[in-house]
C-alpha cells in the first residue's frame, strides 16, 4: 500500500506542477513570443488603393527598429498614426488610411514590434508597444512639425493607443476600435472563452509569469485606468455587436472611463472583433471622420 500511496502523491505534485508551473509559462511564451500572423485579407500594396506612400524607418526608445509608410497629406491637416492588431501588420488598416489620405490627412502606418517588417521584440499587448507609438508621434512631428495627431488603432492597435497616452500624450484624439480593458482582464477573458478555463487560479498565474520574464508591471497594461488618468481627450470607442472577444459592454465601460465631453460610441450591429469596418464601411468611415471633423472644430475654436 505503501507504494500505491508514493505514485498517487507524485502524480498530484506533478499534476501541480505542470498546472501552476509549466502550463502557464507555455502560454506565458506563447503570448511574448509567438510570430504567427493571421494571412492579411484585402489589398497587399499602398498603389491597390490609391495611396502613395515613402517608406520610412525608425527606433524606439529601447532600440527596436520599426518599418511603414509615411504620406503628408496637406500641410494644414492632422496626421493620423495607424496601430494594427495583434497577429497583423500595417496591412490590416490600409484601406483605411488610403480613405484618410483621400481626405486630406497625412498617414503615418507601421508595423508594431515582432509584427511584419518591424524588429524582434517580445509582444506585451500593448504595454512595451507603447513605445512604437510614441516612436512613431515622434517621426510624425518630424515629419510634420507643428501638426495635430490623431491614433486610429484595432484591438491590440487601439489598447495600444490609449496606453500610449499615458507614455508620451500630446495626441488631438484616439479612435479605439475593440480595445480591451487591461493585460489581466483580456487574458482571463480568453482563458475562459477559448479553452474554458476559470480565470482563477490560471490566468494570474499567467500574468505573474510573464511580468516575471518580461521585468514587467501588468497593471501598466490597464487600459482603463489609464483613460480615467490621462485620457482627457476625446476618443471614439467602436466595437462589434457580435464580438465575443471584446464586447460592447468593454467598450461601453471604456466610454464610461474617459473624462473628455467630447467622447463617442459606435456599435456595429453583427460585427465580429475587429470587423465593424468591414460589415459597415460607410457608417464607420462617417463616424470616424465626423468625429474628426468635430475635433478640428474643438481646437480650432480653442485656438
Amino acid at each position: 500500500m505503501i507504494w500505491i500511496r508514493r505514485i498517487i502523491i507524485t502524480l498530484v505534485i506533478g499534476a501541480v506542477i505542470i498546472f501552476c508551473v509549466v502550463l502557464p509559462v507555455a502560454l506565458s511564451y506563447l503570448i511574448t513570443n509567438s510570430r504567427f500572423r493571421f494571412p492579411e485579407r484585402g489589398p497587399h500594396l499602398p498603389e491597390d488603393v490609391g495611396l502613395p506612400v515613402e517608406a520610412v524607418e525608425f527606433v524606439t526608445n529601447d532600440n527596436v527598429t520599426l518599418r511603414g509608410w509615411w504620406n503628408s497629406g496637406q500641410p494644414d491637416a492632422p496626421i493620423v498614426i495607424f496601430v494594427h492588431g495583434l497577429n497583423r501588420s500595417r496591412l490590416e488598416l490600409l484601406e483605411r488610411a488610403a480613405e484618410t489620405y483621400k481626405r486630406g490627412y497625412g498617414v503615418l502606418l507601421f508595423d508594431l514590434r515582432n509584427h511584419g517588417e518591424s524588429g524582434r521584440a517580445y509582444t506585451t499587448l500593448g504595454i512595451h508597444e507603447t513605445r512604437d507609438v510614441c516612436a512613431a508621434g515622434q517621426l510624425a512631428h518630424a515629419k510634420g512639425p507643428g501638426r495635430a495627431q490623431l491614433l486610429w488603432g484595432v484591438s491590440m492597435g487601439a489598447s495600444t493607443a490609449l496606453l500610449a497616452l499615458r507614455e508620451c500624450g500630446g495626441f488631438a484624439g484616439v479612435v479605439s476600435d475593440s480595445s480591451f480593458l487591461s493585460f489581466r482582464h483580456t487574458i482571463g477573458h480568453h482563458l475562459k472563452l477559448y479553452f474554458h478555463i476559470p480565470s482563477f487560479p490560471m490566468a494570474n498565474l499567467i500574468v505573474l509569469m510573464t511580468g516575471l520574464r518580461m521585468r514587467m508591471d501588468p497593471d501598466d497594461g490597464d487600459v482603463e485606468s489609464a483613460l480615467k488618468r490621462y485620457g482627457d481627450i476625446p476618443v471614439l470607442f467602436i466595437a462589434g455587436g457580435a464580438d465575443r472577444r471584446m464586447p460592447p459592454d468593454v467598450a461601453q465601460r471604456l466610454f464610461d472611463a474617459a473624462p473628455n465631453p467630447l467622447k463617442r460610441l459606435l456599435v456595429i450591429p453583427g460585427a465580429g472583433h475587429g470587423e465593424a469596418f468591414s460589415v459597415d464601411r460607410k457608417q464607420y468611415l462617417d463616424a470616424v471622420f465626423g468625429f474628426f471633423v468635430i475635433i478640428r472644430a474643438h481646437d480650432g475654436n480653442r485656438n
